[in-house]
């Protein structure tokens, strides 16, 4: 092809102003797109997770497997991206956890659930009686990055959630807020208390007492009186209850009228279901959750609560304190000024680089091009909807060192046109015809090494794809500048520079160096071949001994604590023991804040949090470290704490995570045709994984039984009586938990009237026996005589995975363990427990594992894609099967130094790493490329063999070095990072090592590459 026909320099030369025009409207484009590019935190990822709840009150945790649960989940195996169904049945309710394929594509995720929502009307109807309509939330990934913390002393609870309600509705008026959630809210209710042998004494039954509640609590249209002007409302007093109004109320019975209080007591108090409690700093509070809405900026949306949150405050009474617990936009203000820190110390670095390698004006036109390329890059990020988290700004980073490399070889080359002795304008437009193309093919393989990334179908390929998007845009960016802008700059800051001529110019210390090392390569290209083959064979040997993960822990100051008691307990007492590790909190000096959830998990103020559900015996403590110093010693004093006091029961201390949650790194999940055969063998796989003392906190899903009063009717004896099953079960639920009987209409707010026995009645379960209950006619039967009374054991829950019984045994390792290490450690024991299983009875691997394979897997998958599009790009390029071959072989000995970097350090080699490790094939190919290419045009030019690669290879040194140089140093800055380090490490080690070999190895492959062409043209 004619490059001189389409010499994109050589126009921009003749065109200057219209250029220049052209780079200030970019760069005013780039200045406004930073400006408006949404910040925030991480990128957003889509949770393919939908849970389903229903009720069926009164039925067994069997009942709701066989006749609930079992019918929603083989609806749910119908979805099309169904990966699996997990299902956890209690007494009344059933909760069902349906998770899509990793690979479902985002925008496949949301009709999924409207199908699946479709599928819940559809079964609905063929549910038992009494069954309630199955609710989906698909919403399960809503981030509430805002939490408030409202704490009131000296005021009620309902005056508190008074005031909670007004501070919500305020707030939600700013600009950009999504949803809202109030947590920890305690529901009243009004609890009607009775002796039943008092009302047996009476003549009254229960029934009576329900029956006056709700004639007196009715809301019935009383009609309008219209006259033929007017209309005329009417209104009856005493149908619309409160507490004074109860105290009212009269019933007949013995021909005398008796007053309410007279047969009840009225008490107002918690609901004795127990919800969610709320603690902040010890104390207990409200706290409104706030998300913002989608494409929101966080920045601008943080000031905009702050402002509104100091108006509320000015408004508030004294006593009422509003704290925060989470402050995501303060976060993501941080972390986005720290990154861009670093993005600024690494232009500096990738400068210094510049002019020290090639002196002061030469150096200038290469910085010049940076500011131009991340304005493009801006623009583009912009146009793309990709803001600025810490994937796209970590991928700033990286492509910073990338960036410069062609504007380097650009001034490179036209350096040594001018070198040659040829004109100002020549040589800025010769680059273009001599390295346009070599750099646009180098260019486009590096971005296809980054293709796994933006290709990979998993959540994790998801939340790393702006790594992908943003390599992609500045490289581009990169070349364009490059062939328009680089030459153009080089004229106007080269021009009247004295530059010495090229037959004067004697070779420097280190390229008199690399001289001397390449004619040592080409004497001994045997030796030299086989000594990098021999390092190549050691790095992978050595690679078994390096540390993996999936993703590291978050840097964020926050610890979540988990409290797991036994399954029976009750939320008063986890409630207890949650305030004795508060006690411990409460004075220890690395700690900022702390907030606990009780009788469920942390609300995800985070988006990769592992949730936990709503449980009785379960807790979350969300413990804030002043620094993240200081959370490794607070990480370090808790778990101590943990092992010592709270022995008893199941407790996790851990940062939060980066990618994908995971929570627990060490899972098996036990699965089998029955349930408690399938507890009894978790239970034996636990005890082996415990004999690994790195094994730590290990724990079963599955609870241990409950305490039950079988009650065995005797139904001659019942019908005798003029009972049933039905009436005794109502009069029992209503004397013992309480049976819901009417409301109080209170403002905005309801209020249950609850109808139960006494608490002296309710506590005495010697006493059950003598329970009466009241036939249809009024008559009272002790319970003994209809029914016999037995105590026993029973499931509490039953845990189901794809219509298995499932049990999943949990656990950790201990400060200092490697998870992956471990595991694989217990491959070994599992699959000797496999082999002791009967049939139907199986192990499979979950938490760390698990995720890791799905996202390794992810992008192995399109690796295949990756090595298509770079054979491809290089086949137009070097037109030679030979040649490519030869370019795809640089890149193995780039692990050379990936190992070398990763091992001594103890750096994991995980997700991040490996994407490090792929993308480092595309520059070690592209310098390969670059090399081969001056190669071949030296031998069309009529060199011989030997001299067109000493040439090429002389020639491209300094560019390949300055390049390499520059993306290693430009990696330092981010190797700081808990997230980027490993990428940092595995690129700059292995470009150090690539550099070297392509250098030294590649000239030496090519030298018997090019023998093999002449002997071989020779012959025919």
């Amino acid at each position: 092809m004619n490059l001189e026909k389409y010499n994109l320099s050589a126009w921009a030369l003749a065109h200057q102003q219209l250029v220049s025009f052209f780079l200030l409207i970019i760069m005013a484009a780039g200045c406004l797109s930073f400006t408006a590019l949404p910040r925030d935190e991480d990128p957003a990822f889509t949770i393919k997770t939908a849970v389903i709840s229903v009720d069926w009150p009164g039925a067994t945790p069997k009942e709701m497997v066989d006749l609930v649960a079992d019918p929603i989940e083989k609806a749910v195996q119908e979805l099309r991206w169904f990966d699996s169904v997990d299902s956890l049945s209690r007494n009344g309710h059933s909760e069902i956890t349906v998770n899509l394929l990793d690979v479902t594509p985002p925008s496949e995720v949301k009709p999924s659930w409207e199908s699946l929502r479709k599928k819940m009307r559809d079964i609905a109807p063929s549910l038992p009686e009494g069954t309630s309509e199955p609710a989906v939330n698909d919403e399960y990934d809503a981030t509430y990055g805002t939490i408030y913390g409202i704490t009131g002393e000296g005021f009620s609870s309902e005056e508190l959630r008074t005031f909670a309600d007004n501070i919500q509705r305020d707030l939600r008026t700013v600009k950009d807020i999504g949803r809202t959630v109030q947590i920890g809210v305690q529901p009243q209710q009004v609890i009607l208390s009775f002796s039943a042998r008092q009302l047996a004494s009476m003549g009254i039954s229960p029934d009576d007492i329900l029956t006056a509640l709700k004639n007196n609590n009715a809301v019935t249209p009383s009609g309008d009186l219209r006259t033929a002007d007017d209309r005329i409302r009417f209104q009856i007093s005493g149908t619309k209850l409160n507490e004074d109004a109860l105290k009212q109320i009269t019933l007949h019975a013995g021909g005398r009228a008796i007053s309410l209080p007279e047969i009840v007591t009225v008490t107002r108090k918690n609901a004795q279901t127990p919800q969610p409690v709320f603690h902040v700093n010890g104390q207990p509070a409200l706290g409104i959750g706030i998300a913002m809405s989608p494409g929101g900026n966080m920045l601008q949306f943080g000031k905009a609560l702050d402002n509104k949150l100091a108006q509320i405050t000015a408004t508030l009474p004294h006593g009422i304190t509003i704290t925060k617990v989470a402050t995501q936009p303060a976060i993501v203000d941080e972390a986005v000024d720290g990154f861009l820190h670093v993005l600024l110390e690494a232009i500096i670095i990738v400068m210094a680089v510049s002019f020290v390698s090639l002196g002061l004006r030469a150096g200038l036109v290469v910085a010049v091009a940076i500011p131009i390329v991340l304005a493009l890059t801006f623009v583009g990020m912009d146009l793309a909807g990709v803001g600025l988290q810490r994937i796209s700004l970590g991928a700033l980073i990286i492509a910073l060192g990338l960036l410069v490399d062609d504007a380097m070889i650009t001034i490179e080359s036209m350096v040594s046109h001018l070198e040659k002795g040829e004109p100002l304008r020549k040589a800025a437009s010769s680059a273009f015809v001599k390295t346009a193309f070599p750099m646009l093919t180098g260019t486009l393989v590096m971005i296809a090494g980054f293709i796994p990334v933006g290709f990979a179908k998993s959540m994790a390929g998801e939340y790393c794809y702006s790594l992908f998007a943003v390599i992609f845009i500045s490289l581009l960016s990169s070349w364009i500048v490059a062939v328009l802008f680089s030459p153009l700059s080089g004229v106007w800051l080269l021009n009247g520079a004295k530059v010495a001529r090229h037959d004067d110019a004697r070779p420097g210390r280190v390229a008199g160096m690399y001289h001397r090392l390449l004619a040592f390569t080409l004497r001994h290209r045997i030796a030299v071949i086989a000594s990098s083959v021999l390092l190549f064979v050691i790095a992978a040997w050595s690679s078994q001994w390096l540390k993996s993960e999936f993703f590291p822990a978050s840097d964020r100051p926050e610890l979540l604590v988990s409290l797991t008691l036994p399954q029976n307990a009750t939320q008063a007492l986890t409630e207890k023991e949650t305030r004795r590790l508060e006690s411990l909190l409460s004075n220890n000096q690395n700690v900022r804040r702390y907030s606990s959830y009780i009788g469920t998990g942390a609300v995800r103020f985070y988006l990769p949090m592992d949730i936990l559900s709503d449980a009785e015996n379960t807790a979350q403590l969300v413990v804030v470290a002043k620094d993240l110093a200081a959370r490794e010693t607070l990480q370090a004093e808790l778990t101590t704490v943990l092992q010592q006091q709270f022995s008893d029961i199941v407790t996790r201390i851990a940062p939060l995570e980066l990618g994908p949650p995971v929570g627990w790194p060490l899972k098996y999940r036990v699965t089998g045709p029955d349930f408690n055969q399938t507890r009894i063998y978790a239970h034996q796989l636990s005890g082996l994984l415990a004999k690994d003392t790195r094994v730590t906190g290990l724990n079963m899903t599955a609870g241990d039984p409950q305490r039950t009063v079988k009650v065995t009717i005797n139904q001659a004896a019942a019908s005798l009586a003029g009972l049933d099953a039905e009436r005794i079960a109502k009069t029992l639920n209503m004397f013992y938990t309480g049976l819901p009987v009417t409301e109080l209409r209170e403002n905005t707010h309801r209020t249950e009237v609850i109808l139960q026995g006494s608490d002296e009645d309710r506590h005495n379960l010697s006493g059950l026996e003598g329970t009466l209950i009241t036939t249809a006619t009024g008559a009272k039967v002790p319970l003994s005589q209809v029914a016999s009374l037995s105590w026993g054991l029973t499931t509490p829950e039953i845990q189901r995975r794809n219509r298995e019984a499932s049990v999943t045994i949990q656990g950790d390792v201990i400060a200092g363990q490697n998870v992956n290490r471990v595991g694989a450690a217990l491959v070994p024991v599992i699959d000797r427990f496999r082999q002791t299983l009967p049939a139907g009875y199986k192990v499979a691997v979950s938490g760390a594992s698990e995720e890791s394979d799905k996202g390794n897997d992810s992008l192995m998958s399109v690796l295949p894609v990756t090595v298509i599009v770079m054979l491809g790009v290089m086949m137009v390029q070097l037109q030679s099967y030979s040649r490519v071959i030869l370019a795809t072989l640089m890149a193995p000995f780039g692990f050379i130094g990936v190992v070398a970097a990763l091992l001594p350090t103890g750096t994991p080699l995980g997700f991040v790493a490996l994407l490090g490790v792929i993308a480092l094939s595309g520059m070690i190919i592209r310098n390969a490329i670059i090399l081969i290419s001056e190669a071949d045009e030296n031998l069309r030019s009529g060199l011989a063999s030997q001299d067109a690669i000493v040439n090429a290879a002389k020639h491209r040194a300094r560019p390949i070095m300055l390049t390499a140089c520059a993306a290693i140093f430009g990696m330092i800055p981010i190797a700081r990072q808990v997230f980027w380090g490993p990428m940092a490490f595995a690129i700059i080690g292995g470009l150090v090592a690539a550099t070297f070999f392509t250098l030294t190895l590649l000239p030496a492959l090519l030298s018997y590459l090019l023998a093999w062409e002449s002997r071989h043209s020779a012959e025919q």
